[in-house]
């Protein structure tokens, strides 16, 4: 049960007990009606922090239909039963924890938020603290955007002193559906975000990262086509290793086994 909801719902249960005992008695019980309104207001006020520490100790799983959006995401169909359920119960707390917003858009559905939370999810599953530190605020435009960082059109951008993500939306859900079609913009930003928090994978990753042919012979994913498709000149290497050991796990092992290893240390 909600924690809020069930602390109203005690309180309210006092407040009841303490009209009952009023009319039936010969004095005012004031304590069963201040005390509960109190409790009642301090709830209400820590709502959201009362509501986290909960699910932190007893979280919920996705709802049934939501959950099968988590299949496009190939970490999870590798996962047994168990992982499967904790990927779950971390994407909920990621979906719960991120706030995500739309410019001239009105409401970001579920589904996309989901996604958003399960990319979080993907990229720190190795993580026991998979919180992705500061970067919790999502901002979705419905076409590619200039920014004072970057004053040409663009889908995909994070800012690491305010952290926040920007996604074109339907370029975002799109990656998402199909990352053997195109890089999956979820994983490449919460890759950079965690590079950001653990400056010693960027340290690890980036001497042995793929480089633009590599990445091409793996994907067919052309720098040409890498740079179109986001709409900046420069792309981070090491992040877009990072999205193939999760999008193109068995081709990246076959054909770079040593490298393949070495992201298993540090991810698996």
């Amino acid at each position: 049960m909600d924690p809020v909801r069930a602390i109203f719902l005690g309180c309210g249960c006092l407040v009841a007990l303490g009209a009952a005992l009023t009319w039936q008695g010969d004095r005012v019980y004031s304590e069963l009606f201040i005390l509960p309104a109190i409790v009642a207001a301090g709830a209400y006020s820590l709502a959201p922090q009362l509501r986290w520490w909960h699910w932190k100790r007893n979280p919920p799983d996705l709802p049934t239909d939501l959950a099968p959006l988590l299949d496009r995401f190939d970490l999870y169909r590798r996962l047994d039963l168990a992982g499967k359920r904790e990927f779950r119960r971390r994407t909920f707390l990621l979906r719960e924890a991120t706030h995500v917003h739309g410019q001239a858009i009105e409401e970001i559905p579920e589904d996309i938020r989901v996604m958003v939370a399960a990319s979080a999810a993907t990229v720190g599953f190795h993580r026991e603290e998979f919180l992705m530190g500061d970067f919790e605020t999502i901002i979705f435009y419905r076409h590619y955007f200039p920014s004072p960082q970057h004053d040409v059109l663009h889908c995909s951008e994070l800012h690491y002193d305010d952290g926040a993500i920007i996604w074109t939306l339907n370029v975002f859900l799109r990656s998402c559906i199909e990352p053997q079609s195109f890089l999956h913009l979820g994983l490449y930003e919460y890759s950079r975000a965690l590079m950001h928090l653990e400056p010693e994978l960027r340290q690890k990753i980036g001497p042995v990262c793929l480089n633009y042919p590599a990445i091409e012979k793996l994907t067919g994913f052309s720098e040409k086509a890498l740079l179109e498709f986001i709409g900046l000149d420069v792309l981070d290497l090491p992040a877009i290793t990072m999205v193939l050991y999760h999008t193109h796990h068995e081709l990246l092992k076959i054909h770079h086994p040593e490298l393949f290893g070495q992201l298993e240390e540090l991810f698996a």
